[in-house]
C-alpha cells in the first residue's frame, strides 16, 4: 500500500500500533505500525497548533517512547514538533457548542469526538487526508465527508 505523505492521524491509529486494541487483527496492527514507520520517515503530520490533537494522543501514549510504536511515534511527534519537515500546524477554532467553528452544517452530526480532525482537514485547505484504523464512524460518514472534500484513508478492514 501506498502510504500518503501529508496527514492527520486519527488518535485510535496509535492505539492500534500499539496492540491496545482488542477488535482489530493482527493484519490491522501490522498495517498501522508500518503506517507509522512510513510517516516518521517521510511525512508530515498536520496538528492543531492549540494542540487538541496533541493532547488526545498523550491520554493513550507515553512520553518515554516504549513500549509500543505508537508510543514512539507519539515522542518523534513531540520531538520535531518544530521542524516543518515532520510536523506543520494549523490554526482551528473551537465554536460555543463544542466543535470547531471550520466544521460545515453537513458535519455537524458526525462524531464530535473527531471534529477537531476534521477541522485541521480544512483548515489546511484541503492537503492532508485522514487516516483512520479502527473507527467505523468514518466509513459511516464516508458520503458526507467526501462532499466536504474530505479524504479519509483507511489502514484496515472494519
Amino acid at each position: 500500500m501506498k502510504h500518503p505523505d501529508r496527514v492527520v492521524i486519527d488518535t485510535n491509529v496509535l492505539i492500534v500500533s500499539n496492540g491496545k486494541a482488542e477488535h482489530v487483527t493482527d493484519a490491522c496492527v501490522n498495517s498501522a505500525i508500518e503506517f507509522l514507520e512510513h510517516v516518521e520517515a517521510h511525512g508530515v503530520v498536520v496538528l492543531d497548533s492549540s494542540w487538541h490533537i496533541f493532547d488526545e494522543y498523550e491520554k493513550y501514549c507515553s512520553f518515554k517512547g516504549q513500549p509500543g510504536v505508537g508510543d514512539r511515534f507519539f515522542l518523534h511527534l513531540h520531538r520535531t514538533q518544530a521542524d516543518p519537515r515532520h510536523v506543520q500546524k494549523v490554526e482551528i477554532s473551537k465554536d460555543d457548542q463544542g466543535s470547531y467553528l471550520e466544521i460545515p452544517d453537513g458535519l455537524r452530526a458526525f462524531d464530535p469526538s473527531d471534529h477537531k480532525f476534521v477541522a485541521v482537514v480544512i483548515s489546511d485547505e484541503h492537503k492532508s487526508v485522514i487516516v483512520n484504523c479502527a473507527d467505523s464512524d468514518w466509513k459511516e460518514a464516508a458520503q458526507e465527508l467526501k462532499q466536504h472534500r474530505i479524504v479519509v484513508v483507511e489502514l484496515c478492514d472494519i
